[in-house]
């Protein structure tokens, strides 16, 4: 209809915001996880830590192993079946997280949120099937951006919540959110690419990744790992470097953030250029700037120069994951399967962000801190030449 939004574009404003709710509701606990297991039982302070990296670690884990069969559904079944299937399991699991009395409790509904969540990823696969083709990048760039603003905006809000409400009430707010996301689903959704279950073509087999599929699933690991393998270390980082006025968990914190903010503007920006000059080599080019910014992290004497350096790393690396799930959509022949490829390359990307933040331990307790960015910078430069020499266009 004349004057208003087409359909691609209310889909992406519905599913941007869904993404940012769901994020919200994965990180809010970041803020107040330990002090609120040790509230569910008499744990020592060990104990309570082992248990909170259990908890976190468990949702991703689960997430990757079921991510392809929640994309291979949604060829068969619709992106809306799957997109509703994951905020009620989303709505479920955090609300009864507010009710649960041990940290075995958290931990199974953690793997169970693994398992029925996956919105941002349905969300990634309607909008890869839904936007025009020429407007692809942007649209995974935008709702890249909702999903990183999630991730900065949750322990914020978690942290006011606890404070002033309760720990128990964040769950239930996040989970409240969720249901408002739910509605809005149902109702404003519409998915105009048919399931393929509805086609003919639904009765062949799966398409045999190619070569240059494979180096997309692999740049997303990489480009996971190029971006998390400092966190874990980020507190001795600053620690060892000129950091007044700001205490150095202040400054470790600032260190963070600025590195997702840089990459929430990335994504915006990047996903218009590969629209533009394609969406494999914007991608590549991202990750060769990344890494040229990643060693002189190894250098930097004062948290200032560090920050700037992690900035500007941010704005190379942050758009350079929606740029690969755009060149994935452009580089796989059948459309039918695109959501099975959407959600394997989902995998990969949890995979990094479990292998990202232990290999940057690994590396600084084996080799030194130094060495963790040299390793890194190493793991960037190598997905760039990986794209370099297997992707077209």
């Amino acid at each position: 209809m004349p004057g208003q939004p087409a359909t691609w574009k209310v889909n992406l404003w519905v599913t941007g915001s869904g993404s940012f709710i769901n994020i919200i509701a994965m990180t809010i606990m970041l803020p107040f996880l330990p002090n609120y297991l040790e509230k569910l039982g008499d744990y020592s302070q060990e104990e309570t830590w082992l248990w909170s990296s259990l908890v976190y670690a468990s949702t991703f884990i689960t997430a990757a192993l079921f991510a392809p069969l929640w994309g291979r559904l949604s060829d068969l079944y619709g992106c809306k079946a799957n997109l509703i299937r994951a905020s009620v399991g989303m709505f479920i699991c955090m609300t009864l997280m507010g009710l649960a009395t041990s940290a075995w409790q958290m931990l199974v509904l953690r793997l169970l949120a693994g398992i029925a969540g996956g919105y941002t990823s349905g969300a990634t696969i309607l909008m890869a099937k839904e936007a025009p083709k020429s407007q692809a990048g942007q649209a995974q760039g935008a709702l890249f951006a909702c999903i990183l603003g999630g991730s900065l905006a949750g322990p914020i809000f978690g942290g006011l919540i606890a404070a002033h409400a309760g720990m128990r009430e964040a769950f239930f707010i996040s989970g409240s959110m969720i249901f408002i996301n739910v509605l809005l689903t149902i109702i404003l959704v519409k998915e105009e690419t048919a399931p393929c279950r509805s086609q003919r073509k639904s009765i062949e087999p799966c398409t045999p990744f190619e070569l240059r599929n494979w180096a997309l699933l692999l740049a997303t690991t990489g480009l996971l790992i190029a971006n998390l393998s400092i966190e874990p270390i980020i507190y001795s980082v600053v620690e060892n470097i000129y950091h007044q006025p700001l205490a150095t968990t202040s400054a470790a914190g600032i260190v963070l953030s600025v590195t997702a903010f840089g990459g929430l503007l990335s994504s915006l920006l990047l996903g218009r250029l590969a629209d533009r000059y394609g969406a494999s080599r914007i991608a590549m080019y991202g990750f060769a700037t990344g890494a040229l910014l990643i060693i002189p992290q190894a250098f930097a004497t004062d948290v200032y120069t560090l920050m700037l350096l992690r900035f500007s790393m941010g704005l190379a690396l942050g758009g350079v994951l929606p740029c690969l799930k755009s060149a994935l959509k452009h580089t796989y022949a059948n459309p039918g399967d695109l959501g099975r490829a959407l959600g394997l390359s989902t995998s990969f990307q949890y995979i990094g962000q479990v292998a990202g933040p232990l290999i940057g331990s690994a590396v600084a307790t084996s080799l030194g801190i130094n060495f963790t960015f040299y390793i890194t910078a190493a793991f960037a430069l190598a997905c760039a030449l990986l794209l370099g020499l297997t992707q077209q266009g």
